[in-house]
This record gives C-alpha cells, sequence and structure tokens, in this order.
C-alpha cells in the first residue's frame, strides 16, 4: 500500500517541477522587439530592461542602447518566423544534452574586427566601423537624408541655365541630435553667369530634462556665393531652444543665442562681427506622404541693430517611390547692408528630385 501512495506523489512532484522549469525558461528568455522612434530610425534588439521613463535594448550592431520612452514613437515584437533563433515550441527537446547557450555566453567575445565577413572586410564603412570604439560606433550609424538635383532651362529670346544640389542628413541617438546640409547652385542667363554659389551647414542639439523640451545646440557654416561677391563666410553659433509644441505629425521649436560672422567680400570692406541669433524651425507632417519643414533665422548686429541679415528656408516633400522624392525648396537671403551693386534680397525657388537614404 505505501509504494501505491509513493508513485502519485512523485508523479505530481515531477509535473509541478516541469511547470517551473518551462515557466522559468521563458522568463529568461528576453524578448526581442522592434523599435520605431519619432525621428524614423527602427531598431532591433533584446529588451534588457524596462521602467516608466526608458527601456534598455540590446541591438546587435548599435551594442546597449537606452532609449527614452518620449522618443519612442511604437514598439512591437519580432515575429517568431524573422527571430535569431526558432521559438520553443518548434525546437525539439534535447533532454539529454546541455543548452549551448551558457557555453557562448561564458566565452570571451571575440573582436570586432574578427567578426567581420568577407563582404564586410572590402566595405570601406564596416571596416572603419569595426576598429572605433564602442561608445563610437552609435554615433555613425543610423543616419538618414536625401541627395536633391534640379535644374531650370529656357532657350528663346533668353536663354537660361540653372542647375542645383542639395543634401540633407540626419542622425539621433539618445539626448543628441545632428543635422548636416549641403547646397550648390550654378547658372548663367544669356551667356552671364547668374549663379554660382555653395555652402554648407551642420548643427548638434543636446536635450535637457525628463521631458527634453529644453535644449542646447551649437551650429556653424561656410560658404561663397559670387554673384553676391561673397569670397568666403564663415559663421559659428550657440545658444538655447526650447520645443515649443511637440506632437507625432507636428514639432515647433524656438532658439536664442549668440553667432559670429565673417564675410570676406571682393569689392567690398569685409565684415566680422557678433549677432544675437533668433530662430524658429517647424516641422509638420500633413499626410502620410507630404512633409513639410520651414525655418528662419535672423541675426541683427549687437554693435548696430539696423545693421542684420534674415534667412527663411521652406521645403515640401513628397515620395513617387519608395526611394525617390520630389522636392519644392524656397531661399530667401536677406542682407540689409550688402555690398554695392548687389541687390539686399536674393530669393530662389527650386524643384528638386531626390534619392533618401
Amino acid at each position: 500500500m505505501m509504494s501505491v501512495r509513493r508513485f502519485p506523489s512523485l508523479s505530481v512532484s515531477v509535473r509541478v517541477f516541469a511547470a517551473l522549469g518551462i515557466l522559468l525558461s521563458g522568463l529568461a528568455r528576453a524578448e526581442t522587439v522592434i523599435i520605431t522612434l519619432k525621428n524614423g530610425d527602427r531598431l532591433t534588439g533584446e529588451l534588457k530592461s524596462e521602467n516608466a521613463d526608458r527601456l534598455v535594448l540590446k541591438s546587435p550592431l548599435a551594442g546597449t542602447v537606452k532609449l527614452p520612452k518620449s522618443e519612442i514613437a511604437k514598439r512591437e515584437p519580432l515575429k517568431p518566423a524573422l527571430a535569431a533563433e526558432p521559438s520553443p515550441v518548434a525546437r525539439p527537446p534535447k533532454p539529454a544534452a546541455p543548452a549551448p547557450a551558457p557555453a557562448v555566453v561564458a566565452a570571451p567575445a571575440p573582436s570586432r574586427a574578427t567578426n567581420l565577413t568577407a563582404i564586410d572586410a572590402i566595405n570601406p564603412v564596416k571596416l572603419v566601423r569595426s576598429w572605433l570604439p564602442s561608445w563610437l560606433v552609435p554615433y555613425t550609424t543610423n543616419w538618414h537624408g536625401s541627395i536633391q538635383f534640379g535644374t531650370d532651362l529656357g532657350f528663346g529670346t533668353t536663354d537660361r541655365q540653372t542647375f542645383y544640389g542639395n543634401a540633407y542628413a540626419n542622425h539621433a541617438y539618445n539626448r543628441i541630435r545632428n543635422t548636416v546640409e549641403y547646397h550648390l547652385a550654378y547658372g548663367t542667363l544669356n551667356g552671364i553667369e547668374s549663379a554660382n554659389r555653395m555652402n554648407t551647414r551642420g548643427k548638434t542639439d543636446f536635450d535637457f530634462g525628463t521631458k527634453r523640451r529644453v535644449y542646447v545646440y551649437n551650429t556653424g557654416g561656410i560658404g561663397y556665393d559670387d554673384v553676391r561677391r561673397v569670397d568666403l563666410e564663415f559663421d559659428e553659433g550657440a545658444g538655447f531652444g526650447y520645443k515649443l509644441v511637440e506632437r507625432p505629425r507636428f514639432t515647433l521649436r524656438g532658439e536664442l543665442g549668440g553667432q559670429y560672422q565673417n564675410i570676406n567680400y571682393t569689392s567690398a570692406v569685409d565684415k566680422s562681427y557678433l549677432s544675437i541669433r533668433v530662430a524658429e524651425n517647424l516641422s509638420w507632417k500633413v499626410s502620410d506622404k507630404l512633409t513639410v519643414n520651414q525655418g528662419l533665422t535672423f541675426l541683427p548686429n549687437v554693435s548696430e541693430f539696423s545693421d542684420y541679415r534674415v534667412r527663411f528656408e521652406l521645403s515640401a516633400n513628397y515620395p513617387l517611390f519608395k526611394r525617390v522624392t520630389v522636392s519644392l525648396n524656397v531661399i530667401d537671403l536677406y542682407d540689409s547692408d550688402p555690398p554695392p551693386g548687389v541687390a539686399a534680397n536674393d530669393l530662389t525657388v527650386q524643384s528638386t528630385l531626390g534619392i533618401s537614404f
């Protein structure tokens, strides 16, 4: 009778321990998720931890990344069919063999360079990135932007030919945002040069606080404009910004700071002065495809407020295909004290075709 009573209790114990083993193995397995940020970036990796303000994601490419929840637009689990490992249901049971995972975790991680495949070894970007420090890698990935080309041709009573080139790139990581832009234009009107300019600008923002509405920025640019008789123009500035409105489809920011400007003219006295910088920029996703960006910068001379410069920019972008976009760009520059023979206002309207990356 005693043997009859022991077998059922042993069977129940086995079942209880088996259920606990399955439960603990399920809890130990890190969830693989896809994170979509508000700026459009997407990260895939294992969810290591999460609290009310942020979550920690382990990405195969970027390493361990801390993401504030205020920057996350969507989070979704990775489908089992796309996961790096088969699901527990699909994996055949191997009770006799130990799980290989502990051996892999216990082994020392190989160097980044030795993980390169044959294809990666001939890719200069991946080759250079493999030798960078791990903390620097996130700043070399997840860059997005577009390269645009446009032309304005006319042949008849007046012959005109104008060619445009623009490039934009943006990057976001944790509290840092980076933007870089490049503009080029060349044109003739009845054989006379009507446009010949090139300039590039860069800007970095760093968010403060739990809500990240206040930020500091640093901006700088360099370029030339032969038609406006500017041999070289250089500026550098810094200040504070505030996110006045921040919605999934609409963002409005205001900025206040200082900016140093140096302008070397072809046939006029060069300028070098300190300006107050007052600026605003707006981003509006009108529909799923149409996006509008606008910026206004006012730069009055600190020593003489009647001497000032204004820059207004407006762009509307609409994708024709997956990576091909048509854009309308408006750029208006105003200088209250231009060199002799140069108009105070310079307005440019461009229609371009771009390739996004």
